[in-house]
């Protein structure tokens, strides 16, 4: 008596898969997509009804202030534009463009016949890294400016150097347009020509 056996083809599909093996960080995505889209959720639902609070409150205090007597209005209105004078005013005296609080001279020295540039850092923080190019080209560099401290150099100190690093000094004579002040404080560009 034979035995009836299955053809291969039928044996091979009784036979489990092998296992995937997962891959790092898998299913993160999705997740991340889930987070984020429950976070902007609530942000909206927050900011509409905190949005919507403050238009009643406005709408509130707007009734309120048109009910009152039309001189009362009128001392409101004088005294909010002199708020906004003072604040204008203050805003104006109080903002620099000199954010290094950098202190630029130029001094003409007559023996010998040289000009001199005197930079002070008046800041509270030590400038790092201090690069100082003269009308663009000319550089010179040191390594830290403590507050306080100053760099008093001839225009003649002042270098190009070239691929090989040799450098090519800038004239006694030249006309001073402007100094750029570089650190890792950040940046400030005096004008010199004036």
């Amino acid at each position: 008596m034979s035995e009836i056996t299955d053809p291969p083809e039928r044996t091979a599909a009784k036979t489990p898969p092998p296992e995937r093996k997962r891959r790092p960080f898998e299913g993160w995505g999705d997740a991340t997509a889930r987070g984020l889209s429950i976070a902007a959720a609530w942000l909206v639902r927050a900011t509409s009804k905190l949005m919507g609070d403050l238009a009643a409150r406005s709408e509130r205090a707007y009734g309120d202030f048109q009910s009152r007597p039309e001189h009362a209005r009128w001392r409101a209105y004088a005294l909010g534009s002199y708020g906004l004078i003072v604040v204008a005013t203050l805003v104006g005296q109080l903002y620099s463009e000199n954010s290094l609080d950098a202190y630029v001279r130029v001094q003409p020295v007559e023996l010998p016949n040289a000009t001199v540039l005197f930079v002070r850092n008046d800041s509270r923080r030590s400038w790092k890294h201090l690069k100082l190019t003269l009308n663009g080209a000319y550089g010179f560099e040191t390594n830290e400016l403590k507050p306080g401290g100053h760099v008093l150099l001839p225009v003649n100190r002042f270098a190009i150097f070239d691929a090989k690093g040799k450098p090519t000094y800038a004239p006694k004579d030249v006309q001073l347009k402007d100094l750029h002040i570089d650190c890792d404080e950040g940046h400030h560009v005096t004008e010199l020509g004036k």
